[in-house]
């Protein structure tokens, strides 16, 4: 068992202290998860950040991407055009 003790700033901030963050694998940009039960015991989790790469697929393209210069070109165009209509004065 690990047990450390942390004081919380008053902007609600609480420093992780080392030994813990080790335990846990907890890294830069990782998410804390706080988790209260129906009889008060409060646990953490960490979620780890995702690598771009961990999403690759993850969304289906709504256009068809077998020829990837000409949806390139439409995009941007379709940028331009709405750009076009914004009024920057």
């Amino acid at each position: 068992m690990v047990t450390s003790v942390s004081k919380m700033s008053s902007k609600g901030q609480v420093v992780i202290p080392l030994d813990i963050r080790k335990r846990l694998g907890i890294e830069e940009g990782d998410n804390i998860k706080f988790i209260i039960d129906e009889n008060g015991e409060t646990k953490i989790e960490v979620v780890k950040k995702k690598a771009i790469l961990d999403l690759f697929g993850v969304a289906k393209p709504k256009l068809d991407t077998s020829d990837f210069k000409k949806v390139l070109k439409d995009s941007l165009e379709e940028r331009m055009e709405s750009k076009s209509g914004d009024n920057f004065q």
